[in-house]
């Protein structure tokens, strides 16, 4: 059972990982070819749309922050030095 729990967990980890990725290609593409994905439009109305919310905007960007570098500091290999 704790085997297939940290099957489905790397795996939800890689998709993440993944769609992160993609992201940043799709906003590199369309800084380089404007128009082309609209990702930088959709980027832009989201950071509106926070911006909009005052407290409760950044409240919630913050605690998607703590969120997302805790993922990723239990899913990092740890150096032992």
């Amino acid at each position: 059972m704790q085997q297939t729990i940290t099957r489905v967990s790397n795996l939800a980890t890689a998709i993440t990982r993944l769609g992160i990725s993609l992201i940043i290609t799709f906003l590199v593409v369309d800084l380089l070819f404007p128009g082309s994905t609209g990702m930088t439009a959709n980027v832009g109305a989201m950071a509106d749309s926070i911006s909009q919310k005052g407290l409760a905007g950044l409240v919630a960007l913050g605690v998607f922050f703590v969120i997302y570098t805790r993922g990723e500091a239990q899913s990092s290999p740890r150096n032992p030095v």
